[in-house]
């Protein structure tokens, strides 16, 4: 890293980011012992990331100025930073977010590092799209979920051109993109290597259960939920609690079910074809342009398994049906039905 750099870790999502962050935070002395600041909190994350979206950049100096005072190298971790640093910016007219960090940076000699971890378009979907459903984001089904980022992007934009382009650009900002493939070793060890950690020895393990996907069985439930919670709840449609503690539930239970076995894969030869028309050029591209080679190279194209996407058989049905009518009950407690 140069004499002062801002390290940003920018996720992307379904990288094992929270993995990452908890981990970071347990070892707080092992980062200062090699130069790194990482505010403990997430909340000091994601505050940093809300006042950067408004172009308040006050506690962006504080942050830099408690590095300083440490003899440390400021490092910040939200997933959400991948999304954001290529938003509009609301002062530079035709710049962005990215545009105004870096103005802010270079006024006082730092310089940017980016880490991000990067999946193929299909994993990184269908991964997505679990975890947004089951938190009840939406009531759309795969394929048109799919459609939607494929045509506008929003909070599942991947065309890792478009979101990095910028900074690949920039001589300001030092560019670290990481395939995120099973096998490569872990996450949080492969981060600090790229920002110049030579060693993670005595970094101390993080007793954490992986986030395991629900399964099948757990996604055609919570479609079904978010459905009759958008048409016939909408109070508890937009009630937080409500829908973390329908979640929360539903996890539970496809863990006590052992509905994991059976994940949910809704990409399917078509699908496929249509993500490949939509991002492979530009996914060549960035292999290119970042690696040197080719992006199957190091994705390899997927065999399409599409799971199932509805009850095998009536008796499945009615017992999928049984537990989703339980916990939309259970969810909704004592609120309005709207």
């Amino acid at each position: 890293m140069a004499p002062s750099t801002l390290v940003l870790h920018v996720g992307i999502h379904k990288t094992a980011s929270t993995y990452i962050q908890h981990r970071l935070k347990r070892n707080q002395p092992f980062l200062r012992q090699h130069g790194l600041l990482y505010p403990k909190k997430r909340r000091d994350h994601l505050r940093l990331v809300k006042a950067l979206r408004q172009g308040n950049f006050r506690p962006w100096g504080n942050l830099l100025e408690r590095a300083e005072r440490k003899g440390c190298q400021p490092l910040v971790s939200a997933e959400i930073l991948s999304l954001v640093l290529a938003e509009p910016s609301r002062s530079a007219p035709g710049g962005t977010v990215l545009t105004d960090l870096l103005r802010f940076l270079a006024a006082r000699g730092v310089e940017l590092e980016l880490v991000a971890f990067l999946r193929d378009q299909p994993a990184y979907l269908n991964s997505r799209y679990t975890q947004l459903i089951k938190r009840f984001y939406f009531a759309s089904s795969f394929e048109r979920y799919v459609a939607h980022t494929m045509r506008v992007g929003g909070g599942s934009a991947c065309d890792f051109e478009e979101l990095f382009g910028e900074a690949l650009a920039s001589p300001q900002v030092r560019c670290s993109f990481l395939p995120f493939r099973s096998g490569d070793g872990d996450p949080c060890e492969r981060l600090l290597q790229a920002v110049g950690l030579s060693s993670c020895a005595g970094l101390q393990p993080l007793d954490q259960r992986a986030n395991a996907q629900p399964g099948w069985q757990a996604v055609w439930i919570a479609q079904r939920l978010a459905r009759l919670l958008r048409d016939l709840h909408p109070q508890a449609w937009r009630s937080p609690i409500c829908k973390r503690r329908i979640r929360e539930a539903l996890e539970r239970l496809a863990q006590e079910q052992g509905w994991q076995a059976e994940p949910f894969q809704g990409l399917n030869e078509p699908l496929l074809v249509r993500l490949e028309e939509r991002y492979g050029a530009s996914n060549e591209r960035f292999a290119q342009r970042v690696w040197g080679c080719s992006w199957r190279e190091l994705f390899p194209r997927p065999v399409p398994q599409p799971s199932p996407q509805a009850p095998r058989d009536r008796a499945e049905r009615r017992a999928l049906l049984a537990v989703a009518e339980r916990l939309l009950a259970e969810g909704l407690g004592g609120a309005s039905p709207g």
